[in-house]
């Protein structure tokens, strides 16, 4: 196993904020100019991004002269045939492979493990693909991301981040072959330590359900990383703030410097986001 490249920085923790909606959204509402996007996260000096092969293709050059890292997104989740719409199907699939992935050099590889699918047999791919990738990865330096996500139509939306929903799948993620998890927060320090504690592996928090307002997402980061997280990986409640760049920076400070929610942000007024799922 190999955490190095991504959890490479002073403090051990890693600010990786996620832009590979595009994959499954399409052009979403906050992202629909990738380069503006990008670069209102790029301002706050995130150490990498989350993102799609190809949107790490296309925009390498901005990448490196930021000097950011690159998570790969291996896989697609998606909602509908119709581009950016949801129709409550479940439509994941792997889409790239291995070698095309490690030709552009990411300090990781995200793959969703999705719980509670009525279809067996989706599940049973995704676990397969999981296994694949984990194998495909072994002894190229390259770390395997598994977010384990409990999106299913079997599990009731209150149970999404459930301490024990969230505990049996963290175990299974990483029996599965994840080097790192991307988890979803159980909302308190008493509940998530435990959890953390017990993975053999770096646990990093996806952003979960959205809270209403960026204040209410950096304490929820507050609280994982004082639960021994290493950091997260969140998308939509960043660059759908009214500002990405201070949002980064607050992220940066509370996972870096130990700071809190006070120190980081109470100086101005916090920014807003819609609801919906987040990754």
């Amino acid at each position: 196993m190999s955490t190095e490249q991504l959890l490479d920085t002073p403090s051990g923790n890693a600010v990786v904020v996620a832009l590979d909606h595009g994959l499954s959204l399409g052009s979403p509402d906050g992202f629909h100019n990738p380069d503006e996007t990008l670069d209102k996260v790029l301002a706050g000096e995130p150490d990498a991004v989350l993102v799609g092969p190809h949107f790490a293709r296309h925009y390498q050059d901005r990448l490196q002269e930021a000097g950011v890292d690159v998570v790969l997104t291996a896989d697609v989740v998606t909602w509908s045939t119709s581009p950016g719409r949801d129709d409550g199907e479940d439509l994941w699939t792997p889409a790239f492979d291995a070698e095309f992935l490690e030709e552009l050099d990411p300090v990781g590889v995200k793959v969703v493990l999705v719980f509670g699918r009525d279809d067996n047999e989706t599940f049973r791919k995704n676990v397969e693909y999981i296994g694949e990738l984990a194998e495909d990865l072994r002894g190229t330096g390259i770390p395997l991301v598994v977010e384990p996500v409990m999106w299913g139509e079997r599990i009731p939306d209150q149970l999404e981040t459930d301490a024990d929903y969230v505990a049996d799948a963290m175990r299974m993620g990483w029996e599965f072959g994840a080097d790192i998890l991307k988890a979803p927060y159980t909302g308190s320090v008493e509940s998530f330590e435990p959890l953390v504690e017990n993975s053999p592996v770096p646990v990093m928090i996806l952003g979960g359900a959205a809270t209403g307002t960026t204040r209410a997402m950096l304490e929820s980061v507050e609280g994982s990383m004082e639960a021994g997280a290493r950091g997260l990986m969140i998308g939509r409640t960043i660059w759908k703030s009214d500002d990405p760049e201070r949002t980064v920076s607050a992220l940066v400070d509370i996972v870096h410097e130990g700071a809190s929610v006070e120190e980081a942000w109470d100086e101005a007024e916090p920014a807003a986001v819609t609801s919906g799922r987040e990754d």
